[in-house]
């Protein structure tokens, strides 16, 4: 799934003048993971969201400020890579390793049998100044999905430190697991929610 939230690297092609003082230039982005967040949100028991994150993935960007439907994004997700915070809140004595369950266990992620999550995107239209949505291919569990992810530009800048230009930008977007394989019903909701928060940088 965290594939899919790379994708919405191209929503740095919604840049607003406002929020940049220089537009950022064009050509190959890659995110920052070390300012990057990619997370799942699902309804648990009906009661409250459970958050969960990866943190080994990848993402590329080709950025075409001039016309943004030429931009692209791919992404691959380590699904072994899941964090959630049951370890630091699990009951005294409770050995479980929930993240493994969830990375490996046939009725999640499977990683085992596969191995990676992926998406690449298909489309890119502005609703806005500096919003807009990402179409894209969502493929886990062996199976491949359309997605539309909602993006918004945060803004883009020189980092001094890199010496390079980078590219923030939020998305958010809502699948509903089912569709990929995944048993309906269980303690989450069907519909998970996505959400991204991210850095790129020049190549």
């Amino acid at each position: 799934m965290r594939s899919i939230l790379a994708a919405l690297a191209a929503t740095a092609l919604f840049a607003a003048p406002a929020l940049a003082q220089t537009e950022a230039p064009a050509g190959q982005y890659v995110v920052d993971r070390t300012h990057a967040t990619v997370m799942w949100k699902g309804l648990h028991q009906g009661l409250a969201w459970y958050p969960a994150r990866f943190t080994n993935f990848d993402i590329q960007l080709t950025f075409d400020p001039a016309d943004v439907t030429k931009s692209k994004v791919t992404a691959t997700i380590d699904p072994k890579s899941i964090e959630t915070d049951f370890a630091r809140t699990r009951a005294a004595g409770n050995t479980t390793d929930f993240n493994a369950e969830l990375a490996t266990g046939e009725r999640f992620f499977n990683a085992g049998k596969f191995p990676q999550i992926t998406f690449a995107s298909t489309a890119v239209t502005k609703t806005g100044a500096n919003t807009g949505k990402m179409t894209g291919n969502l493929t886990f569990l062996g199976v491949t999905k359309p997605v539309t992810l909602d993006v918004t530009y945060i803004g883009n800048r020189n980092d001094p430190r890199v010496k390079k230009h980078k590219i923030g930008f939020q998305a958010l977007g809502t699948i509903n697991k089912t569709q990929w394989g995944m048993a309906p019903g269980g303690p989450i909701a069907d519909n998970v929610q996505i959400e991204i928060h991210a850095e790129f940088v020049q190549k």
